[in-house]
């Protein structure tokens, strides 16, 4: 089946990629999607995952794509039918799923559905050459080192008030093979943690409150990337967290992308 997702970009897969990529860290679960079939054909899929997000037992829809050529032909309703009664059926406290901010037809089908407009997710990257031309050096008494991301997960399960989309969430960076964590500590505490994949996507970024405007974070995404080796760093956020400062600093640029994170309550 052809179709374009509203996704961040547009993609080509083959199967195994396909399934590489939506059924491994997004957390989708084929006992949780559903597919149109008409004459033999697939005609539409909707995909589903179950995580613990913001507390919540919470099914998120990774992708709802038909054919343009028929869409407004009752296939999406149907198959978000399928995919609600599936959620209802196993417990799930809320539904949750992104879309491109310009994309007002999806906004519109969502809302259509009890879904709601929340946070605004932000994308920022930055090319790493002079990162690594020029490594930065951690402030004295501070050592930063490479760690298991399991020390991450335990960074994040710390602050749990905070929201983070479902991409940079503990669950996503532990299940992409690819991630290396990096922490800071100072005199035995640790201070500041970073996870990046190897295609150089910053998943998670924290510097204890009072060690911020140190330098810490920045040394951290440059130890990351001496080791790392990727091209460009990427990170994304939502609204409700303002690094813009920080990132403005350290040579990121936002770009033109965003999406919005929509939930129902089911």
């Amino acid at each position: 089946m052809k179709s374009k997702s509203d996704g961040v970009s547009s993609m080509t897969l083959d199967v195994d990629g396909f399934f590489d990529r939506f059924f491994g860290p997004e957390g989708n679960d084929t006992d949780h999607s559903f597919v149109a079939v008409e004459k033999g054909a697939p005609v539409g899929l909707i995909l589903g995952g179950v995580r613990r997000f913001d507390g919540y037992r919470n099914m998120r829809c990774g992708t709802l794509c038909v054919p343009p050529e028929i869409r407004g032909t009752g296939i999406s309703g149907r198959l978000f039918e399928l995919f609600l009664e599936n959620a209802m059926e196993i417990g799930c406290e809320r539904l949750s799923l992104e879309v491109l901010a310009d994309n007002e037809r999806a906004i519109r089908f969502y809302e259509r559905r009890g879904y709601e407009r929340k946070n605004k997710l932000l994308y920022f990257g930055r090319s790493t050459g002079n990162m690594i031309d020029s490594p930065s050096r951690p402030p004295v008494g501070v050592d930063v080192v490479e760690t298991d991301v399991s020390i991450a997960r335990e960074c994040r399960e710390g602050i749990p008030s905070v929201h983070i989309n479902w991409q940079n969430e503990a669950d996503y960076f532990c299940s992409d093979r690819t991630s290396r964590c990096f922490t800071a500590y100072e005199g035995g505490e640790m201070i500041g943690a970073t996870v990046i994949s190897g295609s150089g996507k910053v998943y998670f970024l924290w510097v204890s409150d009072s060690c911020r405007r140190e330098g810490i974070g920045r040394n951290l995404l440059y130890r990351g990337v001496d080791a790392v080796r990727p091209e460009k760093l990427s990170i994304s956020m939502p609204d409700n967290i303002d690094i813009r400062p920080f990132l403005d600093e350290t040579g990121f640029v936002k770009e033109s992308v965003e999406q919005y994170e929509m939930f129902r309550m089911v």
